[in-house]
């Protein structure tokens, strides 16, 4: 008796929650979606399609799904791309202007025949022109600095979010551990890459300076093993935080599902008809919750890619003039500024992988979200 009655009353409480859950996963998003718009740039948001934010689950999942089309991609690329040429031109204009001064200065220098004035010449050719660039790398800075920031907003809010869709399919083990492993790459993000980006090529722009003013190669080889040293070991925490989450995803998924089967077992085995009754809509709840999954975790990724792009692709575009640059200064016999500009362009390329790496381990974390089994199916 006591075992049937305890059957009965599990059996109950489970439709209960069947019939009032569909409800909530059909009709909205989770409290605080809607919130999101707030971490996009204001210049940006004119970029989503209309009602991505309007808190209903049908409106936002219809433009998720636009904007996740190979058309509207490639369209939102382009746009970027096209606002980062524009500055990449002009700092291109620039650099060439100043390396043509230089090298009618270094010619100059040489028809003295004096290597005192020569050295005078290239330093200050190369201080010109390292003058001129530091307000795009400064700005390079505080622009990676900040798409770290929100980021870390971003993540800061959908982490929350993810652990109640997680535990509305039932995957009340994963999400906890995954929101555990979240909040680590959280803690990596703002309080690892956010403030050490900065130190790291403040001490990269400087010996690159150095390096190009004085023959001496020592401090070019300690900036160039920083780097190294960073890069690898920002990917490999990256590597192991993300291994992390997918086989403690998977596991814990696993764990929920063995749960819900042998509960949705209990009910059909003690009740056979009421526990029918209870796994038809079990499947139907857990076809809402992976649509709301869906929504959700396609349109984090979405606002992932919307807040690394920009930077992504101005970081791509400096760094190209920084190597047209370099070709121009060594055609033109600038041996000294052709140096400042591969170191310069080196310290680029680290800023890039900070803040591409950041946004493909959120990518990557939302999309185990995205692809984690609902329990109760």
């Amino acid at each position: 008796m006591t075992r049937r009655f305890a059957g009965t009353f599990f059996a109950i409480f489970l439709a209960a929650v069947c019939f009032f859950l569909p409800i909530s996963a059909e009709e909205s998003l989770p409290e605080g979606f809607s919130e999101l718009s707030e971490m996009a740039p204001a210049d940006d948001r004119g970029l989503l399609e209309d009602g991505f934010f309007s808190g209903d689950l049908e409106m936002t999942g219809r433009a998720v799904e636009q904007m996740m089309s190979p058309t509207r991609l490639f369209s939102l690329v382009r746009t970027l791309t096209e606002r980062s040429a524009i500055d990449a031109i002009g700092l291109l204009a620039t650099l060439c202007g100043l390396l043509l001064v230089a090298a009618v200065l270094t010619a100059l220098s040489r028809t003295f025949a004096s290597s005192a004035l020569s050295g005078a010449v290239r330093f200050g050719t190369t201080v010109a022109i390292f003058a001129a660039i530091l307000s795009y790398q400064y700005r390079a800075l505080i622009e990676v600095q900040a798409c770290l920031a929100r980021l870390s907003a971003l993540m800061g809010a959908m982490i929350p979010i993810a652990g109640s869709v997680w535990a509305m399919g039932g995957n009340v083990g994963t999400a906890s551990a995954g929101t555990g492993v979240l909040y680590a790459f959280l803690t990596l993000t703002e309080h690892g890459l956010a403030k050490s980006v900065i130190p790291v090529c403040s001490f990269g722009m400087a010996s690159a300076l150095c390096s190009a003013i004085s023959p001496e190669p020592i401090l070019r080889g300690i900036s160039s093993a920083i780097k190294k040293i960073y890069t690898f070991s920002l990917g490999l925490v990256m590597t192991l935080l993300l291994f992390s989450l997918s086989t403690t995803t998977a596991l814990s998924s696993a764990a929920d599902g063995m749960a819900a089967r042998t509960a949705k077992l209990v009910s059909a085995t003690v009740i056979p008809t009421v526990g029918g009754s209870v796994g038809e809509t079990l499947r139907t709840v857990a076809a809402s919750v992976q649509y709301l999954k869906g929504v959700v975790g396609y349109g984090g990724i979405l606002l992932v890619l919307l807040l690394t792009l920009p930077v992504v692709l101005s970081l791509i575009a400096t760094r190209l003039v920084f190597l047209l640059a370099g070709g121009v200064a060594e055609m033109l016999g600038c041996d000294s500024e052709a140096k400042l500009l591969s170191e310069l362009g080196g310290i680029f390329g680290c800023m890039l992988a900070v803040a591409a790496m950041s946004g493909v381990m959120f990518i990557l974390a939302l999309t185990i979200f995205v692809k984690s089994t609902v329990a109760i199916g």
